[in-house]
């Protein structure tokens, strides 16, 4: 399999690897098992959703039928292994192609990217972040000091980050250029989607209890908003 990062090509032992991802996924405050396919039920919620949203004339016909959930795939989770940390650890990645909220999610993306970056807590790349240190000067009795969040994704708290996105939303003079649809009819949706996550792994089905998933297009900006708030 691809490492989590660069371009090298890992080889681990099968057991190995699923006594990794079953110990991960029997963690009870990410994950849960369910005893049956979720996805007609939250199918059905988000048809009503999209339905309200067309006949308020907040999307087009073509934007509902483009968001419409027609296929009824539940999400495969993998793992990639971090071969650059103590453990070789895995990262969890949520395959959303082609599940009822892929589309949802990538629309969400779209309305939401404009909002990344724009506060002086943002670095584009490590170029941007070298050109700010360049600038910084530190006394004999200072050191910089560097934080790695363990697994963002999975450690976001969901209420909190929405509460920070409505914020940054109402404030977004642009917003009504990219969409018709209201702050709320926003949260809305991206509240379904991030509270939805499900996926199989070996024919078991399992819900996500905290974080975004790694997968959906949306989650990275959830994370990042966040972070930077």
């Amino acid at each position: 399999m691809p490492a989590n990062k660069g371009r090298a090509t890992v080889v681990i032992d099968k057991d190995e690897y699923e006594d990794k991802v079953r110990r991960m996924l029997d963690n009870p405050k990410t994950y849960a098992k369910l005893d049956r396919d979720p996805t007609q039920k939250y199918k059905r919620q988000l048809i009503t959703i999209l339905t309200r949203l067309k006949k308020e004339r907040k999307i087009t016909n073509e934007q509902y039928w483009h968001l419409y959930p027609t296929s009824e795939k539940v999400p495969s989770m993998y793992c990639t292994p971090k071969i650059h940390k103590v453990g070789t650890p895995l990262r969890p990645i949520v395959d959303y192609t082609g599940s009822i909220g892929y589309n949802i999610s990538r629309a969400l993306a779209d309305i939401l990217q404009p909002l990344v970056g724009n506060t002086v807590h943002h670095v584009k790349n490590s170029k941007h972040l070298a050109e700010e240190m360049e600038t910084c000067t530190i006394g004999e009795d200072e050191i910089f000091n560097s934080h790695d969040v363990v697994s963002l994704f999975t450690n976001t708290p969901i209420d909190y980050a929405l509460d920070i996105i409505k914020e940054r939303l109402v404030g977004d003079s642009k917003l009504k250029s990219r969409t018709l649809l209201s702050v709320d009819d926003i949260i809305e949706l991206l509240k379904f989607i991030v509270n939805t996550t499900y996926f199989v792994f070996r024919e078991q089905i399992y819900q996500q209890l905290f974080g975004t998933a790694m997968g959906s297009p949306v989650s990275p900006i959830v994370a990042n908003l966040f972070m930077e708030h």
